[in-house]
């Protein structure tokens, strides 16, 4: 389900907020869990079956992990969840993609039925909140949750389940206590979040790629592309990718409010970075901190330097996606953020608008990647012919100056964040206003991007 549609928007939402403030406080954990599943349930039964035995593997072997059968329990922590996401995932790549490079062809055909399990939306996001709380137990951080219908409601709560951002159970579990006590919502930032979440998706990033979708079928169709539609589509790409994403994340914090929770800021205006390594503080954060937390202090840290970023990055390209220009793009993140390390002391010296300017456009060139493979990377920069026919009109060009201009110019502390109210932004009117607009223009709203990861 997706939040962008109307069996959300008008039936899902309004009957789980109308249900859970109705019903008396320690019953509205229940009722959270019970819309999650329904939430997540609309992908289909295997999905849901994948998300429940991954929740009551997750939270028993917990008990296990400090006893005599630590050994198997951690094996079971995360070999059952890491192979869910393995045949959903990337079953396909390892059969297919891997052995066609030496020749072999394979066919899904020959595997059983039921390792088939299709691809759910969000299984790389609520693998990692299993795989982080198991761990935390192991390490001593954290004790085991007995209350299975907490811990069941930290993997599955719906507002961040499909698309983050990733959550560590003690960055929520007080949270669900206090809601048994009758923890207030703050409905008014609440819905600002949403409706300018939502207004940003649809009128943001969904009008880039219908922009960018003439260009797509150029290419398809095997013709030349004019060098400035080349450079509208990675400008437009990098732009829709990001504000994809952000909404997602912006929705998913004002849906939470809602219900009196409170959920970490994932994006820090990652396009102001003034370097690759800054960049990753600033984009996805929670996913960069969980891969620095578990793999990379795992591994090391700084001890062994280049080795562990390209090991990080290359697992931050396989878990964005399973094929080839992922893989490439994680690794070429890698090499970005390990060119910055050896030249920092040149690097860090660079005027502010001249380091944001070279990073913006390191960063932007690996995006197309995630949308066309590395073919398709190939196949974009042979057909840039200036003498092809320009696809894209020029007031396009000024709508993507107009995304520019809010990316760069615009601080979301004193527009979004911040906490005293300012003129228009925190208007009850506007925030109607914006909400009535997306709802307007809802059927040329698309899947949220990084529902695949």
């Amino acid at each position: 389900m997706l939040f962008n549609s109307l069996e959300f928007l008008f039936l899902l939402l309004p009957v789980t907020l109308i249900v859970f403030w109705l019903v008396p406080p320690r019953l509205r954990l229940a009722v959270l869990l019970a819309s999650s599943l329904v939430f997540y349930g609309q992908s289909g039964n295997k999905p849901l079956l994948g998300l429940v035995l991954t929740i009551l593997v997750g939270w028993s072997t917990a008990f296990f992990l400090h006893t005599n059968f630590r050994r198997l329990a951690l094996m079971a922590a995360l070999i059952f969840p890491l192979g869910i996401l393995f045949l959903a995932k990337y079953l396909s790549f390892a059969w297919l993609d891997i052995p066609g490079l030496f020749g072999i062809e394979t066919s899904l055909d020959s595997l059983p039925n039921f390792i088939r399990l299709g691809f759910p939306a969000g299984i790389s996001f609520y693998t990692f909140q299993v795989l982080s709380y198991d761990i935390d137990v192991r390490d001593g951080h954290l004790l085991p949750e007995r209350d299975l219908l907490s811990f069941a409601t930290y993997i599955s709560f719906f507002p961040q389940l499909i698309a983050g951002p990733i959550l560590r159970f003690d960055q929520i579990s007080d949270q669900f206590k206090k809601i048994k006590e009758g923890l207030p919502p703050d409905t008014p930032r609440g819905l600002k979040y949403f409706s300018i979440g939502l207004f940003a998706k649809i009128l943001g990033a969904d009008l880039i790629a219908a922009f960018t979708k003439p260009l797509h079928a150029t290419l398809d169709a095997g013709s030349s592309i004019h060098p400035l539609d080349g450079l509208f589509y990675v400008l437009g790409y990098s732009f829709r990718i990001y504000y994809d994403f952000w909404s997602y994340s912006i929705m998913a914090m004002g849906l939470a409010l809602l219900f009196g929770l409170v959920l970490p800021i994932n994006f820090n205006e990652p396009y102001l970075s003034r370097s690759p390594r800054e960049f990753w503080r600033r984009w996805h954060i929670t996913l960069s901190y969980w891969i620095r937390d578990y793999i990379y202090l795992k591994l090391g840290g700084n001890k062994s330097y280049v080795r562990n970023i390209l090991i990080v990055f290359i697992v931050c390209g396989v878990w964005h996606g399973a094929g080839f220009g992922f893989i490439l793009w994680g690794i070429y993140h890698g090499i970005l953020v390990l060119a910055h390390h050896f030249t920092r002391s040149w690097w860090d010296q660079l005027p502010r608008t001249i380091a944001i300017a070279l990073t913006f456009i390191l960063v932007t060139l690996g995006w197309p990647l995630f949308d066309l493979g590395v073919g398709g990377y190939v196949n974009l920069a042979a057909k840039l012919d200036p003498t092809a026919q320009m696809v894209s009109p020029g007031w396009h060009f000024g709508f993507l100056g107009l995304i520019a201009l809010l990316t760069f110019a615009g601080r979301e502390q004193h527009w979004l964040y911040n906490h005293e109210k300012r003129a228009i932004f925190d208007w009850p009117v506007v925030h109607a206003g914006l909400l009535f607009t997306a709802l307007l223009f809802l059927d040329y709203g698309q899947t949220f991007i990084y529902f695949r990861f």
